[in-house]
């Protein structure tokens, strides 16, 4: 298995979907075999990840050390706006639940079956906000009326996408752990206040300095009000949202309605 300090081999094995004349299959079977040989655990650092058997409902892949779970979603090339998920119903019912899998989504050149980018996305990043519905099969279909959903990829906080390997380059393991540590008191927030808070570090992310101001904050007020209409206190929350996001080390508070992104915000 890999390790920190060893070369990552960034190439699927071709050899094992031979037997599979779908294309989709053959991209499956070597981007899960894939992960099965090389990956990391980026929760607890643990040098493997254990595929689980086909057909689980959620996850494909388990931690055997800390049990955190993960989904792996795969592209040949460039994922857009969204990516393709399974049932909505399920889905939105998993957003609160304790086994909700992280997401790790890999992009990879199907010319030369070589990983390309692959990110972690932490559980605590989903809210409803960023699943978008589909619509439900005509009546006709062999599932009629079956509604699957997108995972809308633009809409996640930069903050929340974790890459392992950018641009054909590995990241070396301490940064996804780093960055992973940073964010993790995410996981301790109710569905609720962390939907406030990806709007906010949605918002945040959108202003291009380091440095920034409460005025600046404030201009996302009508926003934030369209996004949550049962709000009477919109800037009243926006300094709560700032508070936390202080306290816990995404921002620094200069004095007199000055922050300042921490270095790995920005980088």
């Amino acid at each position: 298995m890999w390790k920190e300090g060893a070369a990552m081999n960034l190439l699927l094995d071709e050899t094992i979907a031979a037997s599979y004349r779908s294309r989709s299959q053959k991209a499956r079977v070597m981007t899960e075999d894939w992960v099965a040989r090389n990956l990391y655990c980026v929760r607890c650092g643990h040098s493997m990840l254990v595929q689980f058997p086909n057909n689980q409902p959620v996850a494909d892949f388990y931690c055997p050390q800390c049990q955190g779970q993960f989904e792996l979603k795969s592209h040949a090339g460039r994922y857009g706006r969204i990516i393709t998920d399974g049932a909505y119903d399920t889905m939105m019912a998993r957003l609160s639940s304790q086994t909700n899998p992280d997401l790790l989504v890999m992009e990879y050149r199907a010319d030369a079956h070589q990983i390309e980018n692959l990110w972690m996305v932490p559980k605590y990043f989903f809210t409803p906000d960023i699943i978008e519905k589909r619509r439900p099969l005509a009546a006709t279909a062999q599932r009629a009326a079956w509604t699957g959903c997108n995972i809308v990829w633009e809409s996640i906080p930069r903050l929340g996408k974790i890459a392992l390997v950018k641009a054909c380059t590995p990241i070396p393991a301490r940064f996804p752990q780093k960055q992973f540590a940073q964010t993790a008191t995410l996981e301790r927030k109710s569905l609720d206040a962390r939907g406030w808070l990806m709007d906010m570090l949605r918002c945040i992310e959108t202003i291009p300095s380091e440095h920034f101001t409460l005025a600046d904050v404030y201009e996302f007020a009508d926003h934030l009000q369209t996004k949550h209409p049962e709000n009477h206190h919109i800037k009243d929350k926006i300094r709560q949202q700032l508070q936390f996001l202080r306290d816990e080390g995404f921002l620094a508070f200069e004095g007199r309605g000055q922050y300042r992104k921490q270095t790995f915000w920005i980088n």
